[in-house]
């Protein structure tokens, strides 16, 4: 594990609690160690393919074959015992896993600089293979790991432009900032794939509707420091963001 002082520096750094540093770190060390399922989500554009993009606190995954409650929560606490042996977190064996609508939530708690207090806390978010489809081939990437010891893995992981069209479906299914966010900085980097969003639309049966999406400017607005700030050096303006997307909505739908 690297010492406490490379923590301290990472924090200073990105600006950024560094708390946001220890829990990217542990999530690394996890995922050159979970089972194979395809990554996805904020996470999954930092891990695998724009380094230096936005700290996240979630790990979203798809699974990529049936496998049951039980096999899936013995196959990640195998994970974590081999993660707690490679990297020398410390994990807890208290792993939370619940089955919800479309697929399993399970909670990870570790501890690196902390010894007291509560732990911190990962969150893994997995789809079930039916209720949700992949379109693009899944990719091998490199995990991004920035700091001084090395994880030379490859993790599987959605296009960079799949993840962008889930990001902008999700727009239409709920109101989280990070959603917002990656549309309002990825609609600047890649371009937007209408075929793939569409058929991540009909999955789903979602409908999207800019008018609608519109009202909820307020919501976004209230939430977006909470939800952003411990994740990145510099905020943008919700209210620019939010015009922003909206203006490149109207465009691509």
């Amino acid at each position: 594990m690297i010492p406490e002082i490379e923590f301290k520096e990472k924090a200073r750094t990105f600006n950024v609690p560094i708390s946001t540093i220890e829990r990217d770190y542990a999530q690394n060390w996890l995922l050159a160690h979970l089972p194979k399922m395809a990554f996805k989500g904020g996470t999954g554009i930092r891990k695998a393919y724009i380094k230096n993009y936005r700290f996240s606190d979630d790990l979203d995954f798809t699974l990529l074959e049936k496998i049951s409650f039980k096999d899936l929560t013995n196959k990640v606490k195998k994970a974590i015992q081999d993660t707690k042996n490679a990297s020398g977190i410390s994990f807890l064996d208290d792993v939370k896993s619940e089955k919800v609508k479309n697929g399993y939530v399970i909670n990870i708690y570790f501890r690196i600089l902390r010894s007291t207090g509560d732990p911190l806390k990962i969150k893994m978010d997995i789809t079930n293979k039916e209720n949700e489809i992949i379109i693009n081939p899944i990719q091998k990437k490199n995990l991004i790991h920035i700091y001084s010891d090395k994880i030379n893995e490859q993790i599987n992981v959605y296009t960079l432009e799949e993840m962008f069209a889930e990001k902008v479906r999700s727009l239409f299914e709920r109101t989280r900032p990070r959603d917002l966010y990656d549309v309002w900085y990825l609609h600047k980097k890649i371009t937007f794939d209408k075929t793939l969003f569409q058929k991540k639309c009909k999955h789903k049966k979602v409908e999207p509707n800019i008018d609608e999406l519109a009202t909820r400017k307020t919501n976004y607005e209230k939430t977006w420091k909470r939800s952003l700030q411990h994740q990145l050096p510099e905020l943008p303006s919700a209210t620019d963001a939010f015009d922003e997307v909206i203006e490149f909505l109207k465009k691509i739908i």
